[in-house]
Formats: C-alpha cells, sequence, structure tokens
C-alpha cells in the first residue's frame, strides 16, 4: 500500500541492521527502546540481552538522520523505587546523539515530575495505563501528557474510538495510538498483571526455594491463565488484523500503529513489519498476534475471515452468547497444527 496515513511503531529488538531496512521503507515513524543495562526502567523481559549504550546512541543517530521519532520506554506499572534523578541524567546524556522525542509512561504517579524535569519532551501513556476513553485523555492532558497509546479493548469498541476522535478536536496536539497484535484476551481477568508476570514467576520460583510460607503456586504457571472455552476466544482477542488498518485509516482512529514485541527474533519481526505494511498476511495470524498463554494446539488462517470482520466487531456489543458470529469465523478459520 502507497503512502498509508496509519505509519508504524516498531520495537528495537537489539537489531540495528533490522532497523536500517524497515526505516528505509518509508512506512515508520517511531522506534521505541528500552535503556541500556543499569538504566532499563522498562517492563522487563527476563533472559533477553540488554543492548548497549553505544547500540542506543546509534540508533538515536539512525532515527535522527531519518526524522523517525525516538521512543524511551519507562513503562513500568510502579516507578516508586526507581531513582528519577538517574533517569533525568540519561535522558539528557542522549541529546549529544540526538536526544529522545518522547517517553512511554505506565505510571501516572511520575507524570508531573517529568513534565517538569522535560519540557519538550512528550510524555505517552503506555498500554499498561489502560486509556479508554476521552474522559481519561482529557484528565492526562491536564498533567502534561500529549500522545496516547490505549488500552487494547478500544481496538473492539467503535463507540469509545468515535468518542475519542470528537474529543480531539479540542486537544489538537493529542496524538493515538493503537497496539495492533497484543496476546491478551477480551476482558481478561487477569490482565492487569501480564506485564509483570514474567518477573513475579521468577519471584515466586526463589520464595518456593527458600520456604517464605507465600502462597506462590498460581505463579509459577507460565502464561496467561484467562480460562477459554471455545476456539471463539481465539478470534475475539482484539488484535488488529493487517488487513484491518484500512477501516481505522477511513475512520480517522487513530494516527499510528504499535508493533509488538521487542523480544522477538529478527526473522519474526521482520515478518510482522512486512505484514502490517502490506495491510496483508497470508499465513498464520497467531505468528503476528501470538496468544499470552503460549504456544496453541491450532493455527488461524488470516485469510479466512470475512471482508465485513473489523466492521462488524467494532460494532458489536459483545453478547457472545446470542450472536455466535466469531463461532462461525472461527470455524471457517482455526485449524489443527499439522506435523512438522
Amino acid at each position: 500500500m502507497k503512502n498509508p496515513k496509519l505509519k508504524l511503531s516498531i520495537p528495537y529488538n537489539n537489531d540495528l541492521a533490522l532497523m536500517k531496512w524497515a526505516v528505509a521503507t518509508g512506512g515508520i515513524y517511531e522506534i521505541y527502546f528500552a535503556g541500556p543495562e543499569g538504566d532499563d526502567h522498562s517492563n522487563r523481559y527476563l533472559n533477553t540481552r540488554k543492548a548497549s549504550s553505544g547500540e542506543i546512541r546509534q540508533l538515536i543517530a539512525l532515527c535522527r538522520r531519518h526524522k523517525i521519532k525516538r521512543n524511551l520506554l519507562l513503562n513500568k506499572r510502579i516507578n516508586f523505587f526507581d531513582d528519577l534523578k538517574r533517569i533525568g541524567r540519561y535522558v539528557k546524556a542522549l541529546e549529544d546523539s540526538g536526544g529522545i522525542t518522547s517517553i512511554t509512561l505506565a505510571d501516572p504517579c511520575i507524570v508531573p515530575f517529568l513534565r517538569k524535569m522535560f519540557p519538550k519532551i512528550a510524555l505517552q501513556s503506555s498500554v499498561y495505563m489502560n486509556i479508554d476513553s476521552e474522559h481519561k485523555i482529557k484528565e492526562a492532558v491536564k498533567m502534561g501528557m500529549t500522545e496516547f497509546t490505549l488500552d487494547v479493548s478500544c481496538n473492539r469498541d467503535a463507540r469509545a474510538l468515535d468518542a475519542i476522535r470528537a474529543g480531539r478536536k479540542h486537544l489538537p496536539a493529542v496524538t493515538i495510538k493503537l497496539l495492533a497484535n497484543h496476546g491478551c484476551y477480551l476482558h481478561c481477568f487477569y490482565g492487569g498483571r501480564h506485564a509483570e508476570w514474567p518477573v513475579l514467576m521468577e519471584a515466586a520460583r526463589t520464595m518456593l526455594q527458600e520456604g517464605t510460607g507465600c502462597y506462590v503456586g498460581f505463579m509459577l504457571k507460565d502464561g496467561c491463565q484467562f480460562a477459554t472455552q471455545e476456539p471463539a476466544d481465539e478470534i475475539r482477542r482484539p488484535y488488529l488484523r493487517p488487513e484491518d488498518l484500512a477501516f481505522f485509516e477511513e475512520n480517522g482512529w487513530a494516527d499510528g500503529i504499535k508493533i509488538a514485541y521487542r523480544k522477538d527474533d529478527s526473522r519474526l519481526l521482520k515478518t510482522k513489519i512486512s505484514a502490517y505494511l502490506a495491510r496483508s498476511f497470508k499465513g498464520d495470524l497467531f505468528t503476528l498476534a501470538p496468544s499470552n498463554k503460549g504456544p496453541l494446539p491450532f493455527i488461524c488462517d488470516n485469510k479466512a475471515f470475512p471482508k465485513d470482520f473489523i466492521e462488524r466487531t467494532t460494532h458489536c456489543d459483545q453478547r457472545c452468547v446470542r450472536c455466535r458470529y466469531c463461532a462461525s469465523v472461527a470455524q471457517a478459520a482455526i485449524k489443527p497444527k499439522t506435523s512438522p
């Protein structure tokens, strides 16, 4: 698709060559990244290599040359125990490489502090901040935020998106981003803990070994514990398919699309970026939007979805027992995995 209205925000997965390729496509407007060891205040992934300070500086310089926005992740849910002065020193130290253009936050309590410290850097909400209405956006703007990654529930809620679009007429500086391929389930009871799950699980194993007496058994279960009841639950997950982006462009619901995850290897991340740039994907949709539960025993044929899928699901009242639309899509699209 030439000159798409919605460009992509992509993660830095420690592969500068992949970032150079992505920037050259012309479809990227932002790259987001965590700080290096010692200055990483993001929601961490376990057992992943930290980028070096030198790599981050090269990434920032690359982005600045090509007029790509640079977004530093500070997306822990709680930053109470972080040294905010050290964070400030690190951000200022990046200025000689081109500096960052925005900081992604999940903890609303540090917004006033950072707004005062960095008046020229945009403050952006993480999806973990659960911004899902024009009312929350208005309150956040009062505190100094201007960029918003909406809660993934909005991906399937035309009413909320319409209200946010209408409210922006009075907030011209606000920009909206949607996360395309989050792995959580619609109305997931455990959604508030997904971000911390890997770290909590590691702590639970330690507590179990030390015999602290704390109840940690539940935390030893890897992946989301959402109780799926039928394959249609996978269809209801609030992802955006590459083919859905045109519908969002037509409705003016967003300014950009965010692609996850920074833990992906380069082959997988390139597949995701390519699919969303092309607005089309032939293959297993769960390659692009894997479940938080981990590997599934089936695949989802992305090309088996009906053409009206995203229009139907964004205007759905979510009375699934009565509707059964997603069940019919699942019957057509979900197929058993074949042995290699």
